[in-house]
């Protein structure tokens, strides 16, 4: 099977194309996050996601709130297991575990209707609310006058809705 000049340079073009496009929604990506708190936290967040090869900026706050839905979930299940060989934090966990299920529950559905609906203060306040969330989960041991076995925990979530809202706050 033969292939004219004509189809060669047909291919060669589409590629190029492609090539060009990838390129483009890379360099959006990368723009986007040097406008973070963690520009290799954003990276990690957004190109862990296939969908951001092709999204916009609305596309990519999106993403960064779903994964902080997935931190929040993860938290969640941390918590629990927690629950179970640490019964004398039962009081402190209790309250992470509400503060965690209203970030998943509340917040980030809150934030992800406002961004489909164009209006993203509402959706900067859900990410705003979930760092703080995040914070009070960590004073909820010192409180109780606790050691917290959730520091680490706490402060990535607080990190990844700073950068889910530092990418909102670029559509306002």
């Amino acid at each position: 099977m033969k292939s004219s000049p004509l189809t060669i340079l047909f291919l060669v073009l589409l590629f190029q194309e492609n090539l060009f496009s990838a390129t483009a929604d890379r360099l959006l990506i990368e723009n986007t996050c040097k406008g973070t708190p963690s520009y290799n936290l954003c990276l990690s967040v957004l190109l862990a996601d296939p969908h951001s090869q092709n999204a916009d900026l609305t596309g990519l706050a999106i993403i960064a709130v779903y994964a902080v839905k997935n931190n929040g979930y993860q938290t969640l299940q941390q918590i629990e297991a927690l629950k179970k060989f640490h019964p004398e934090l039962m009081a402190a966990l209790t309250q992470c575990g509400e503060v965690y299920k209203g970030v998943v529950d509340v917040d980030v559905p809150l934030s992800i209707n406002a961004l489909n609906l164009g209006n993203p203060k509402f959706a900067e306040d859900g990410m705003a609310d979930t760092a703080v969330e995040s914070q009070a989960c960590e004073r909820s041991f010192q409180d109780h006058a606790q050691t917290s076995p959730m520091t680490n925990a706490n402060k990535a979530m607080e990190d990844v809705a700073n950068v889910a809202r530092a990418i909102i706050r670029m559509l306002l």
